[in-house]
């Protein structure tokens, strides 16, 4: 992309390149345009006709789909009044009312293993046969599979009772169907009859079709059957039905379901696209003399420019030079003489200003050069503490040494991003300064996860919230003041939490109002800071506990 723009802006950089552009657009644009029209319009001509006729076929072949369907149907019909069938239903039902011995039994089940397998060897599309009674027990044609889900075709049987109604889905990637059984004496529900259809058998149906053009699916889409088996069960891809096809679709007011015909439009444009690369031959050709001529001509115009347009480069380089050798008194010699006078002007303003300039930015420099070391500092206060110990002060030496690194880190420029384990050592060295200040006052606990020690975070984004704490919080009670500060992991982001035992956020006040929502200037550059390292939804946020005190929750990105 980068290679692209670079081009695109060298190209568009020169005057020469656009008229060429111009001129050749001028050419080509409608060239394209009348090959365009003509290759569309005869493209939909073909898909029409195609598409007619494949309506045709589609229509030819999912009657003959619907008949095999039928056929099945009238074969589970004249199975489901059985007479075998109907004792061994009648007597799982009921096995005092409707008794059978067990010569009966076996009998009876010996005639229905019989009429399974007569139907089977009549009718080659039928995988399987399957008879379940109402407590789920079953009777099945031989080398029959296992059912995938028995309340499924209970489900599919009870849709219209009496009637065969197809299945929604595939069990073993075979197009299933189910028949409720009842006893037309008392009209008690029996069972039920679920018929399987072999898919490599139904595929029979259409092969006339190509591979991969021709789909059976149900309301939702599913594949029933297809050529492809391995993606019977699967959903019909949108990509298929949409753009770059032709498709023709006809749903069966049997079975509900719907049959696709689909035929690529790459099969149907042979001739087109060889009538469209004779023409795009004649539109090359044509743009190639238009571009040869427009050079030739152009370059003639556009060379005083090309030399004006150096001279300007070298004077960005505060290389100046004036433009000679102009003899023509056209717009673009206006421009060369235009450019003269800058030059001279810019020369002058150089000599009176420019340098002016520099010297008075020199002096600053020097004035700013001449500004107290923070050495000087760090050198004053160990001079202090020397001092202090000498006189017996035992505090002071060391409230001016933990001063002395808090203000060395506080300035270090070194890197603006610190490990957590390093930021919250300076903490410690903060509470510890203001520990010598308040005394039995002031306690705080630190809970850290020792696995983020080396997470890296902003440089002094927690102190400042600590300091809030104990300014605001801790200095405002009578009694002994407490802080938490803990960090964790919450939806894989850092959590640092800062809690005292304050008198809370006074929301209601005008002024917290307008301080950065209430949380003070310095959490407040905190915030900033953080949005402008990280943006939304990082940040600082606080909130009044109901027992007195503020929690004040800052959130970050893991980083390290």
């Amino acid at each position: 992309m980068t290679l692209i723009r670079r081009f695109y802006r060298r190209f568009t950089s020169k005057l020469l390149y656009k008229m060429i552009l111009i001129y050749s657009l001028l050419t080509v644009v409608p060239l394209i345009v009348v090959i365009s029209l003509f290759y569309f319009r005869s493209t939909d001509i073909i898909e029409t006709k195609i598409q007619t006729s494949s309506n045709q076929t589609l229509v030819e072949t999912s009657d003959k789909i619907d008949g095999m369907l039928k056929l099945i149907e009238q074969k589970t019909n004249r199975l489901s009044t059985n007479l075998s069938i109907h004792k061994l239903l009648r007597n799982d039902m009921d096995k005092l009312e409707y008794a059978l011995t067990p010569e009966e039994r076996r009998q009876y089940t010996a005639d229905l293993d019989k009429a399974l397998n007569a139907e089977l060897a009549e009718e080659e599309l039928i995988d399987a046969i399957y008879i379940f009674d109402n407590e789920e027990n079953i009777y099945t044609s031989t080398g029959a599979e296992t059912v995938t889900s028995y309340l499924a075709l209970q489900y599919i049987a009870h849709q219209v009772p009496g009637s065969l109604s197809w299945a929604f889905f595939t069990d073993h990637s075979r197009i299933a169907a189910a028949l409720e059984i009842y006893d037309e004496s008392t009209d008690q529900k029996l069972g039920y009859l679920a018929v399987m259809l072999k898919p490599d058998k139904f595929k029979d149906a259409f092969a006339s079709y190509s591979y991969g053009s021709f789909y059976i699916v149900n309301s939702n889409n599913l594949i029933l059957a297809s050529h492809d088996t391995a993606s019977i069960g699967e959903k019909l891809k949108p990509s298929i039905v949409t753009a770059g096809n032709i498709l023709n679709k006809r749903t069966s007011l049997y079975s509900g379901f719907t049959y696709y015909s689909i035929i690529p439009k790459r099969f149907l444009q042979k001739e087109i696209e060889n009538l469209a690369y004779y023409a795009a031959a004649i539109t090359v050709v044509a743009w190639f003399i238009v571009f040869v001529l427009t050079v030739v001509i152009l370059r003639h115009i556009t060379q005083p420019l090309m030399r004006l347009t150096g001279l300007m480069r070298k004077a960005e380089r505060e290389h100046f030079e004036p433009l000679s050798g102009i003899r023509t008194t056209d717009e673009i010699a206006l421009l060369c003489n235009s450019f003269n006078r800058l030059i001279r002007e810019i020369q002058f303003l150089i000599q009176k200003v420019y340098k002016a300039e520099l010297l008075k930015k020199e002096a600053n420099l020097k004035a700013i050069k001449m500004h107290i070391n923070p050495h000087f500092l760090y050198n004053t206060l160990e001079t202090v503490s020397i001092m202090a110990k000498a006189e017996g002060a035992k505090d002071v030496p060391e409230v001016i040494q933990k001063l002395s690194r808090i203000l060395r880190f506080s300035i270090s420029g070194e890197n603006d991003f610190i490990p957590l384990d390093t930021e919250m050592s300076m903490l410690l060295s903060y509470l510890q300064l203001h520990k010598y200040r308040f005394k039995d006052r002031l306690h705080w606990e630190i809970a850290v996860d020792p696995a983020l020690s080396n997470v890296t975070v902003p440089k002094l984004i927690i102190q400042p919230i600590v300091e809030n704490a104990i300014i605001h919080g801790v200095n405002q009670i009578e009694g002994p003041g407490f802080i938490h500060v803990r960090a964790y992991v919450s939806d894989y982001d850092l959590w640092m939490e800062v809690e005292d035992n304050g008198p809370g956020i006074d929301y209601s006040d005008v002024k917290v109002k307008t301080a950065s929502g209430g949380l003070g200037s310095g959490m407040a550059n905190v915030s900033s800071r953080i949005a402008i390292y990280y943006g939304y939804p990082y940040g600082v946020t606080s909130e009044n506990k109901r027992t007195g005190g503020t929690i004040i929750k800052v959130r970050l990105p893991i980083t390290g």
